[in-house]
C-alpha cells in the first residue's frame, strides 16, 4: 500500500476540485497542465537530496531503506511521489514543509486535500 502526493506551483489559490483535475491529467501523462517553475525543479532537487530515488542501479538494501514504492516523477511542471504506507507520516510531513518553503501547492489525492504554501 502507498500514499501519493503531488506538488506544483500555483500563482493563486486553488480549490480541491481543480487540483484533482490537474493531478488526474498529470497522472494520465498530459503536459501543460500547470506552468513549469524553477521552484518545482528546486523542490525536486530537495526531495532527491533528502531521500534517494529508486533507479535501476538501486541496490536491494537501498530499495528496502527507501521511502518510495516507485521512482519520483518530475516533468518540469510537477513532482509526484508514491510513499510506502509505513513511512507516510514521516516523509509526507517533511515533503510538505519543503514544498511550503518553495512556495508550492501540495495535493493529497487520498483525501482530496490542497495544502497551500
Amino acid at each position: 500500500m502507498s500514499y501519493d502526493l503531488a506538488f506544483w506551483y500555483e500563482s493563486r489559490s486553488i480549490d480541491s476540485k481543480t487540483a484533482f483535475r490537474k493531478y488526474d491529467a498529470t497522472v494520465d501523462g498530459e503536459s501543460g497542465v500547470t506552468a513549469g517553475s524553477p521552484r518545482v525543479a528546486a523542490f525536486h532537487r530537495d526531495v532527491l537530496n533528502a531521500y534517494q530515488d529508486l533507479t535501476e542501479n538501486t541496490s536491494e538494501e537501498e530499495a528496502e531503506q527507501s521511502p518510495w514504492t516507485s521512482s519520483v516523477y518530475f516533468n518540469g511542471e510537477c513532482v509526484l511521489v508514491t510513499i510506502a504506507w509505513s513511512r507516510r507520516s514521516e516523509v509526507a510531513d517533511a515533503l510538505i514543509t519543503m514544498a511550503k518553503n518553495r512556495g508550492l501547492v501540495t495535493y493529497d489525492p487520498q483525501d482530496g486535500l490542497v495544502i497551500e504554501a
